[in-house]
């Protein structure tokens, strides 16, 4: 078990109301979410790293972050420099390729996970690794072997539930994979074994498109891997909370408003305040979401129990760049001037889209 080596808070003071979303969950934790979209660029690293601080900081969760994205982007923005270097020039890192290279050895699953700490954000780790991308046809190979029952194809489908098996058993609270933007069968393996899932959206016509291609594709791959399972010789060496488990939509953020020169009332912040206005044609796109949300992914949450729209992350200027340069999660960025105003920004934003997450977590969870 990694060393718990958790960093003083730097987010905003944590409320009642906050610590009673957070409450429930702790009590029985282990939630893996994922958080993906098929397009790529919508900040969904940066989103993944952020929340994750976000929670392990301010509300004092234990959250493991797991780089399941061949590109190895997140790990790239939390590992200091000379720690990346120093891990990519080992032969054989100890990463998220260390999960699932016993099974191609026909040594079935590990009996531990490379978790190292990472201190600047809070979370444990498991890093990126390239060499996942020579796992695609492996994958895809034994996902045909599943769909028929096939033992072999199910225990390789389920690679990734059992690291989230011994993740629960390590008590973490929340368990985040960050992947990259394709359908193909490393993130089909990722999405079977999660509990949940966020989706990332840019203001573009793409996102709409992207929410579609997921809606159709993960409802066929349910449909198919119960089927397996169904006509497997011997059901019950699959877990029962592998056979039971339903993905379900916790919500999407969007990401980088693009503005223009202008303003308009903001009644919200007193009589003569003013915000800046968004482009419409961006406005209309954005104001289009609920509707394209409810019409593609509506079997997979409740939309009497939680709004979907968890929140929106301004264009914060240079924070992003300096977060990714420091290594540091943007509620924490050293610096003054500009910085101290966009430091704050940041952690609101995080702070409403992070409580905003506990509470479609809780009634999803809910079962009455």
């Amino acid at each position: 078990m990694a060393k718990q080596n958790r960093r003083k808070k730097v987010g905003l003071p944590l409320l009642p109301e906050h610590e009673a979303l957070f409450k429930p969950l702790k009590e029985n934790g282990g939630y893996a979410t994922c958080f993906f979209n098929n397009k790529g660029g919508v900040g969904k690293t940066t989103l993944v790293a952020n929340l994750a601080a976000e929670l392990a900081q301010s509300f004092g969760a234990k959250v493991l972050v797991v780089d399941g994205d061949p590109q190895c982007n997140l790990t790239q923005y939390v590992l200091d420099d000379e720690d990346a270097l120093i891990t990519y020039s080992e032969a054989d890192p100890s990463s998220v390729y260390s999960v699932i290279r016993p099974l191609t050895l026909g040594k079935g699953y590990g009996e531990t996970l490379p978790i190292r700490t990472v201190p600047k954000f809070g979370f444990d780790l498991i890093i990126g690794d390239p060499r996942l991308a020579l796992q695609e046809d492996l994958l895809a190979q034994d996902w045909r072997d599943a769909k028929a029952g096939g033992m072999r194809g199910l225990r390789t489908t389920f690679v990734f539930a059992d690291l989230v098996a011994k993740a629960r058993e390590l008590n973490y609270d929340f368990v985040f994979f960050d992947m990259g933007p394709s359908l193909g069968a490393i993130n089909r393996s990722i999405l079977l074994a999660m509990d949940f899932f966020v989706v990332p959206m840019a203001i573009d016509i793409f996102s709409g498109w992207a929410i579609k291609n997921i809606g159709s594709t993960v409802t066929v791959w349910q449909k198919e891997l119960r089927t397996g399972i169904s006509l497997s010789e011997d059901p019950s060496e699959i877990p029962a909370i592998d056979q039971a488990r339903t993905l379900r939509f916790v919500g999407y953020v969007t990401q980088q408003h693009k503005e223009r020169t202008g303003t308009e009332p903001d009644p919200d912040n007193g009589e003569d305040a003013v915000k800046k206005r968004i482009v419409q044609a961006y406005k209309n796109i954005s104001e289009s979401f609920p509707l394209q949300i409810a019409t593609s992914l509506n079997r997979f949450y409740d939309a009497n129990k939680v709004d979907p729209h968890l929140g929106d992350i301004r264009h914060l200027g240079s924070l992003a760049p300096k977060s990714q340069s420091q290594h540091e999660p943007m509620i924490g960025v050293s610096g003054t001037g500009s910085y101290t105003q966009l430091r704050k920004q940041a952690r609101e934003i995080y702070r409403v889209i992070a409580a905003r997450y506990l509470e479609n977590l809780g009634g999803l969870l809910d079962r009455g």
